[in-house]
């Protein structure tokens, strides 16, 4: 059986001081620890969220701004595209204009070559007729 006794009053005693000291050293550091770490984690994680919603806030910007330069140089690119068929057309039509004109030159110097060489034949072929017709009298006279 159990007995009570003075000893029980001691251990009792010894107990409630050796629980104090023990929730003192022991138990109160652990759980201040625990609690820091809790802390810390937390205040990591927030820190982590707030990164990653400043990462996709830049994220968005550079797609935006990527998308804007992307376009842009396709505009470029049309634009420059754009004007050097504008200057070819032009080029083009400059020389199609020479060439017009060189051709219409060569054509009118063809017709005075031929309007030229029609009147000496035809002035050759005259006094040649006149020719003949001066031997011809001349043998029957």
């Amino acid at each position: 059986m159990i007995s009570i006794d003075s000893t029980l009053l001691i251990q009792i005693v010894n107990f409630l001081i050796i629980l104090f000291i023990g929730k003192k050293m022991i138990i109160n550091p652990v759980l201040d620890t625990v609690e820091e770490r809790d802390d810390k984690i937390e205040s990591l994680n927030s820190e982590a969220a707030k990164l990653r919603s400043e990462v996709e806030k830049y994220k968005t910007e550079y797609e935006e701004k990527f998308e804007h330069v992307k376009q842009e140089a396709a505009d470029y690119h049309k634009q420059v595209k754009d004007e050097a068929i504008q200057e070819a057309e032009k080029m083009y039509a400059k020389v199609k204009t020479e060439m017009d004109e060189k051709l219409e030159n060569a054509r009118n110097d063809l017709e005075k070559q031929k309007d030229e060489a029609k009147a000496k034949l035809k002035s050759d072929a005259e006094n040649m007729a006149d020719e003949i017709v001066d031997k011809i009298i001349g043998k029957v006279a």
